[in-house]
């Protein structure tokens, strides 16, 4: 699932400074210089005021696009995250209203997220409703991750942590943004639970509503559901045409899925799968209504979709490729953070960068390979340096990406790594639902 949001850049505050110490400098100036003129200090101080103002509205602003798999998630702003990097998450503050949330690590860097929820000019309303999809989302998979850590046939660790669990943490948060918005609804909940209690017997007799039962009849909906979309799926995959994948990594695959919205914006668990037997149920019903997804599993079972990147925010071709570059044991120094200040490389983020590669002119092919990321000798260069670094080329009929075209497109990418000496013997093409 992915998570596009825009939200208040976390260095924002310092514009804020500038606001207040340049009107206190422009007077020091204005004595420092004797400078006697009320209009001139005036304009000075409004001046001064307004480019803080600027910088604080301008650049203060922040993007991100968040991609959810098992065990990890992957931030545009932030880079890779996996789940037993987390230390610490927290919601509201002093500084921060819900659903902001601040995600500290092992490493002590932080990820903030500043978001109101009536909207600011940093983010709209449509931005903090995505950004509570993403929180209940994450809270879930975090549940299903802290399950599986602490299954109770692993051996027992030597020591408990009396820190609380993040999970738990993002559990509380993702609950308290619920309560934020959901607060007339849940209200109105219980005002209707409390009707059942006391004119429950006179409607129904002398059952009363077994909520453990609807969470058990929606558990077995949602299996159900999940069963038959994939048949569906199955069956409309004759619909979407062939799709191709050209990597180094054998053991990868690529799979066309749906782009289903699993989220529980109520953050109840008893309607953890509501919205998803909704979504699976709709897409049952009108399968040609879901934008189909290339989604790449790698050999490490991470699971990416393949998408646009913000080098595409100008595109508008009709004919395209998605390339992905991966490397699991590639650490990156995400922006604002000195080397200096990692004190542990394996709670960095993992070096994964992908967008998608535009065809303007199907003739024209060495130009788009060549110019997919700045320096792209450098990044295709890392195929002979790093035994570890994985490329994904996906193609799709669809995307007006016939195989003979997409093969040709391949043989340009060999030609640009056989330049820079880059071994392409390990990859291979492979073509599905011909």
């Amino acid at each position: 699932m992915i998570y596009t949001f825009r939200f208040q850049h976390p260095k924002a505050m310092r514009y804020l400074w500038l606001v207040v110490l340049a009107p206190v400098l422009v007077v020091f100036l204005f004595i420092w210089f004797a400078v006697t003129s009320a209009g001139v200090l005036i304009t000075g101080l409004l001046l001064s005021i307004a480019i803080g103002f600027y910088f604080l509205f301008t650049r203060g602003k922040a993007n991100d696009e968040i991609t959810l798999d098992r065990n990890s998630f992957t931030s545009a702003f932030f880079g890779r995250v996996e789940f037993d990097e987390i230390k610490s998450v927290t919601g509201r503050s002093l500084s921060m209203e819900p659903p902001s949330m601040r995600i500290t690590l092992h490493s002590g860097r932080k990820l903030t997220w500043r978001i109101t929820i009536k909207g600011s000019v940093y983010n709209s309303v449509a931005d903090a409703e995505t950004f509570m999809r993403f929180t209940n989302d994450l809270s879930a998979r975090m549940d299903a991750w802290a399950a599986k850590r602490n299954h109770p046939y692993q051996p027992a660790t030597e020591s408990v942590s009396e820190t609380p669990d993040p999970a738990e943490q993002l559990r509380k948060v993702a609950s308290g943004n619920s309560k934020a918005v959901w607060a007339v609804p849940v209200g109105l909940a219980f005002a209707v639970i409390a009707l059942f209690k006391t004119c429950g017997k006179e409607w129904f007799g002398k059952n009363e509503p077994d909520f453990a039962k609807m969470a058990q009849q929606s558990e077995l909906r949602y299996e159900d559901n999940i069963e038959s979309a994939k048949a569906v799926m199955q069956e409309y995959l004759k619909t979407q045409g062939a799709y191709f994948l050209y990597t180094n990594d054998t053991a990868a695959r690529a799979e066309l899925l749906p782009d289903i919205d699993d989220s529980n914006p109520t953050g109840i668990r008893a309607f953890q799968h509501t919205n998803a037997n909704s979504e699976l149920q709709a897409f049952i019903e009108h399968p040609d209504s879901f934008e189909i997804r290339t989604v790449i599993v790698a050999g490490d079972e991470t699971i990416s979709p393949m998408r646009e990147s913000i080098l595409n925010l100008n595109d508008s071709a009709a004919i395209r490729l998605f390339i992905r570059f991966y490397d699991p044991e590639q650490r990156i120094v995400p922006a604002g953070m000195r080397r200096g200040e990692v004190t542990d490389s394996s709670a960095l983020p993992v070096f994964d960068v992908f967008t998608a590669i535009p065809l303007y002119d199907t003739l024209n092919i060495r130009s788009p390979v060549s110019e997919t990321f700045p320096g792209m000798n450098m990044m295709l260069a890392q195929v002979r340096h790093r035994p570890s670094f994985r490329v994904y080329l996906t193609g799709r009929e669809k995307d007006g990406i016939s195989e003979s075209l997409f093969r040709k497109v391949v043989t340009e990418l060999n030609r640009q790594m056989h330049a820079v000496k880059a071994d392409t013997a390990g990859f291979v093409i492979r073509a599905y639902n011909r």
